[in-house]
């Protein structure tokens, strides 16, 4: 009998091989003898030249890279991803994470262990902490709050995740497409297990408020009918209890759904169909 587990990490990377490397030692070191691990790379259209140094990885059996023809940011990386192993057929976990250090490497063989037992479900990594700033960490409770009322769900993890492959048949690539957190939710059941959020290895986040703004119209833009619905309700709601200044709560709700459609369209103009178009090469180091 094969004691061996075939496990494939999936990490979307835009120019940060830096970290990249060292994320790879420490996976490396958190495996034993009956991980069998292979490394899937999505390098999102980087403009620095491909630099990972493989001397000792011992553990790791295999590095693959999908290289994209144009940037298209990780959560569409991530749909290119799986969409390639949709097509392995065999079966195998999956890992997913970021490839900055913040998400721990030490808890991957914790998330693989639970993804053996429970192999129906996506194991998720929800944050404890997270070392940020004092807008960045209301800003994210303000989004929680938003998506719990407009999409009915604490959406409360990221891209860290585990699961066997056989979920690939559950998963909706339009909705990862859009957010990989929300997507996840929607079509699949999900197992939470809780880990504080790292410091990245090296330089800081590039990601800027805009960008947390529009991540998270993406995540809420995944169950569009739901937000519509629960605007109707809430200006119902407005209109019964006849509220005072109801007029700017309409507006609001409006601007909302408004923003909800925009974000859509924008992420719709590249079409989700034939992710193969996207993909310049595939490349074995």
């Amino acid at each position: 009998m094969n004691n061996f587990t075939e496990n494939i990490i999936l990490i979307p990377i835009y120019n940060d091989w830096k970290s990249l490397n060292r994320l790879l030692i420490e996976i490396n070191h958190t495996l034993d003898d009956t991980d069998f691990c292979k490394l899937l790379i999505v390098n999102d259209c980087s403009t620095q030249e491909i630099d990972i140094k493989k001397d000792g990885l011992d553990k790791i059996k295999e590095i693959k890279i999908l290289s994209l023809k144009e940037n298209l940011g990780s959560q569409k990386c991530i749909a290119i991803g799986l969409d390639y192993l949709m097509k392995l057929g065999n079966n195998f976990y999956i890992t997913i994470m970021d490839g900055d250090g913040e998400d721990d490497p030490s808890e991957v063989k914790k998330m693989l262990s639970s993804a053996k037992i429970n192999v129906d479900n996506i194991i998720t990594s929800c944050r404890k902490d997270r070392n940020e700033s004092f807008i960045i960490k209301f800003s994210y409770k303000l989004h929680l709050i938003l998506s719990l009322i407009f999409t009915w769900n604490w959406i409360s993890f990221g891209n860290f995740s585990c699961f066997n492959s056989k979920n690939l048949t559950k998963i909706n690539l339009l909705d990862i497409w859009f957010a990989y957190s929300a997507g996840i939710l929607k079509n699949c059941k999900i197992k939470k297990i809780y880990a504080s959020r790292k410091k990245r290895y090296f330089d800081s986040s590039k990601v800027n408020f805009i960008k947390l703004i529009e991540h998270s119209f993406r995540v809420i833009s995944v169950f569009y009918k739901r937000v519509f619905i629960s605007s109707l309700i809430l200006i119902l709601a407005i209109w019964i209890f006849n509220i005072q200044f109801g007029y700017l709560f309409y507006l609001l709700v409006f601007i909302f759904n408004l923003m909800v459609i925009f974000i859509r369209a924008k992420n719709s103009q590249k079409t989700y169909e034939n992710l193969d178009l996207f993909v310049e090469k595939v490349k074995n180091l």
